[in-house]
């Protein structure tokens, strides 16, 4: 069953997505409440597979399509936050979960480490007043090998 578009009689969901999608006046469907209240409760980055793996085994159905599109959708809304780690290989971080923190991405396998970047408040003074630049955010994206592939790389050395 889909909800038209909210009113401004109706009473808007109470949780921060579905707030900001109702504002926007986009439709309340089933799966895109499956998956809003999902990103809710999940704390890490995760990948549209990922997404749809957790719901399958919490036995919510919600097609790969449909959260495809909620995730694209909510990306324009900018309320979560796209990174390409490989070719054609997304992840993403709701906008709520954004604090001043930096990623560390592993390009052997994916892996998304957060990190605290003391400085953001220099970083961001230094743009401002030396570019002439109005500045909506930091986002400070690193890419290397994470411990466990270095690991791994080092072994496979010692052995050849």
């Amino acid at each position: 069953m889909r909800i038209k578009i909210h009113s401004p009689n109706v009473k808007p969901p109470n949780n921060q997505l579905k707030d900001l999608l109702y504002a926007k006046g986009f439709k309340s469907t089933k799966g895109r409440k499956i998956i809003l209240k999902e990103l809710e409760t999940r704390g890490e980055h995760f990948s549209a597979e990922s997404l749809y793996s957790g719901l399958s085994q919490k036995k919510q159905r919600v097609s790969r399509p449909t959260i495809y599109r909620t995730l694209k959708l909510l990306e324009k809304l900018r309320l979560i936050e796209r990174f390409d780690i490989k070719k054609n290989c997304f992840y993403y971080e709701p906008i709520s979960h954004r604090k001043e923190h930096g990623h560390l991405i592993c390009e052997e396998c994916g892996k998304i480490i957060d990190f605290s970047v003391e400085d953001f408040d220099t970083i961001e003074s230094a743009i401002v007043k030396e570019k002439d630049f109005t500045l909506g955010y930091i986002s400070i994206r690193a890419f290397g090998l994470c411990q466990s592939c270095l690991k791994t790389m080092k072994t496979l050395r010692g052995k050849l």
